[in-house]
């Protein structure tokens, strides 16, 4: 696959739009069959339809630089939604093809699943998915949603990971401290996903770290987004300096704009909580937090009915490639047997 250097950001779009009425979403995952498996500790957030939980499991595993993991707290939740109206950016899209390879929602009995906690808060851990055969594999990254506030969870993205790890690289999917936890916002937030990166180069485990994907959904999409962006940070900066680089960010109805969503409100303030404050109040947060598109592959993906995040964020990135749906909506993006999923793991060479 040929990359694709991009141009910087261009001008932020002036349209302005609120959002409002929230309506439950509920989210399952597939059962697991990890290494070793303990009693998960597990609550269910705003649910309508009881989600079967993700099962944990405490493994204590020494890595090539004395790294352990730890046993997790875990939470099942369902994502909750806004109401917008949007419009479609001119950027370019993938046409539709048949993917070579048949998705799955259920875990391969040759996978490998280890429950790594990657720091000491109860949120800062995240499950590695190692798939049959002799490494050394790509790593695919997935970072959750949830407008940055508690109440969310890395059981998000599990179909998706689920999926890719099927389709033969490793897959880390990991929770954080957000907006609501103790150490949550700014600087944690950022930091956690910094931490959570880099800890993949202290896993013994053979991974090729020059192979990285980076996947996130929603405001995840933002933090992906700046995961692959670090290099530019500062000196001093939260998260600069880091150890694992991506080649390929992935924005699945991404959160682009931090002043934009601020400005329009977008998640009802969720900008300015995860932040501290609006941007002439907090200049240097938004500084940090706002990702640069300079460089690395990017590519972006959004439905047309998305409901809570408009799909002209998508249309921000200069040089972007772009796969769009004219059905999709949000949480759309997040089925593994959706279009909008086959046409990224066919651009991400996973097909």
């Amino acid at each position: 696959m040929k990359n694709r250097c991009l141009a910087p950001i261009g001008d932020v779009l002036r349209r302005r739009s609120t959002f409002v009425s929230l309506v439950v979403v509920a989210a399952s995952c597939a059962s697991e069959v990890p290494e070793t498996v303990n009693a998960p500790v597990v609550s269910t957030i705003m649910s309508t339809t009881t989600a079967a939980p993700l099962e944990s499991s405490t493994t204590t595993k020494p890595s090539a630089r004395g790294s352990t993991t730890k046993a997790p707290v875990v939470t099942t939740t369902t994502p909750v939604v806004a109401d917008s109206t949007t419009t479609v950016p001119a950027r370019t899209t993938v046409a539709p093809t048949t993917t070579k390879a048949v998705p799955t929602t259920t875990e391969s009995m040759t996978t490998r699943l280890v429950r790594v906690q990657y720091g000491d808060a109860p949120q800062q851990v995240g499950d590695l998915r190692v798939p049959p055969g002799v490494g050394p594999f790509g790593v695919v990254v997935f970072v959750h949603g949830g407008f940055w506030r508690s109440g969310f969870d890395e059981t998000l993205m599990t179909a998706l990971a689920v999926d890719a790890t099927n389709r033969g690289v490793t897959t880390w999917n990991f929770n954080y401290r957000s907006v609501g936890d103790p150490g949550g916002g700014y600087p944690g937030t950022l930091e956690d996903v910094a931490l959570a990166m880099d800890h993949l180069a202290v896993l013994d485990e053979d991974l090729l770290l020059d192979d990285v994907t980076v996947i996130g959904h929603s405001a995840g999409g933002h933090l992906a987004l700046w995961a692959s962006s670090r290099h530019f940070l500062r000196s001093g900066d939260p998260g600069a300096d880091p150890v694992v680089r991506p080649h390929t960010a992935v924005a699945q109805a991404a959160v682009v704009d931090l002043r934009f969503a601020a400005a329009v409100n977008m998640g009802g303030s969720a900008v300015e909580a995860l932040l501290g404050g609006e941007p002439d109040e907090v200049p240097e947060h938004y500084r940090v937090a706002q990702p640069v598109f300079e460089g690395q592959r990017i590519i972006v993906v959004h439905g047309r009915y998305d409901q809570v995040v408009p799909i002209s964020q998508s249309g921000l990135i200069d040089g972007a490639i772009g796969i769009f749906d004219d059905t999709g909506t949000h949480f759309d993006v997040l089925d593994p047997r959706h279009e909008l999923w086959l046409r990224t793991v066919e651009e991400i060479g996973l097909d």
